[in-house]
């Protein structure tokens, strides 16, 4: 299958290696999207891919996104800041308004509101606009089911590579060393690193390497948005114990309670209590929950090697990049087939407007036939 994949990063990454072992993909980001056009006008793809994030490299692939209709990759659940920012730069003030109240987002009054990140469904737009919706997150493919029931979506956990790690540093010393990855403040994660320290019995020590070189990862990203929680998942592929947010984004996964230091949930599909792969905090209790953690961690070496066995064992049955590639074949193929959704009520008008338009008009102010 012949993929334009629009995102602005042209180096390829392992999936998209392992794609182009089956089908030819073209990159396509900023600069080779102005020839994009022409090339869709000869048929010289089959499929579109989109990855959209908040970001301004990502803004120029919105009018593409929404007039060749294609599979939309949601790297967050927050869309508006980038798209109201890029809005207001053109001067569009009524049609920012106007994909924002579509979005959910008329009743905010803060100002200047549209600079603000919000709670908008700002997705609502690429999604309701496309085949077919790939997220990593389950939390995120369950609100946009709720939102937008009908349109094709599809969860799709980040392919990480095989670290091939080694023994864990504590094997060759005492102690615990900890990778830091963390959505708390420093404040609350030095706060529990000190009450850890005083409370156990082995040293604990924060280093800058990454999962491989750690025995512990602290991976408490929140709150999500939607985006892959990667820095957990390597933690799994390297074998090592993780330290997780009790959040919707880390429910499917089977981890430990470190108040009570029983599982908090089951094998997803089976009923059926699987290994704990992690430890996950309350983030209403971060520092205390994460002290705990910290402190039977370090003085409990079965426990580390358990957890970090039984993460390894579920990345690499659920999060290889052989996964992610098999997974997005079978996507792909599907999107395909799929038909381009009609508009739903509301839709604003400006977002099916083309380049034509003024010309258009003003041809008609003349009188000249278009035909």
């Amino acid at each position: 299958m012949r993929l334009a994949w629009f995102r602005p990063d042209t180096a390829p990454d392992s999936l998209v290696a392992g794609l182009r072992e089956t089908h030819d993909v073209r990159i396509v980001d900023a600069g080779a999207a102005h020839d994009f056009v022409w090339q869709a006008a000869q048929r010289a793809f089959d499929l579109c891919v989109y990855e959209l994030d908040d970001t301004a490299a990502h803004q120029y692939i919105w009018p593409y996104l929404l007039h060749y209709p294609g599979v939309v990759v949601l790297r967050t659940s927050s869309l508006h800041h980038g798209r109201a920012i890029s809005l207001v730069h053109q001067h569009r003030d009524t049609d920012r308004d106007a994909e924002m109240a579509f979005a959910d987002g008329a009743g905010r009054t803060d100002a200047p509101w549209p600079l603000l990140r919000g709670s908008w469904s700002t997705w609502r737009v690429p999604v309701l606009a496309s085949r077919m919706t790939v997220v990593a997150d389950h939390a995120l493919a369950s609100d946009i089911r709720e939102t937008c029931p009908g349109a094709p979506t599809v969860v799709i956990p980040p392919g990480v590579s095989d670290p091939k790690p080694g023994p864990a540093p504590s094997s060759t010393r005492t102690g615990m060393a900890a990778s830091l990855s963390t959505g708390l403040s420093m404040r609350t994660v030095n706060a529990a690193l000190l009450r850890a320290r005083e409370a156990s019995a082995a040293p604990i020590t924060v280093i800058d390497g990454g999962p491989a070189a750690a025995d512990v990862v602290i991976a408490t990203q929140w709150p999500t948005f939607g985006r892959p929680l990667t820095d957990a998942l390597s933690g799994f592929a390297a074998g090592r114990a993780v330290i997780v947010a009790e959040t919707a984004s880390t429910a499917q996964w089977p981890t430990l309670d470190p108040q009570t230091w029983q599982p908090r949930s089951i094998s997803i599909g089976t009923g059926h209590a699987a290994p704990p792969i992690a430890i996950s905090i309350d983030p209403r209790d971060e520092e205390h929950s994460l002290m705990l953690a910290l402190v039977r961690l370090a003085n409990d070496a079965a426990l580390r090697a358990a957890l970090g066995d039984a993460a390894r064992a579920w990345w690499a049955q659920h999060a290889t990049v052989a996964h992610a590639v098999n997974r997005w074949r079978a996507v792909l193929l599907e999107a395909r087939t799929l038909r381009v959704p009609p508009r739903p009520p509301g839709w604003p008008a400006h977002l099916d407007a083309d380049s034509g338009g003024t010309m258009r008009a003003v041809l008609d102010q003349f009188g000249i036939s278009q035909s």
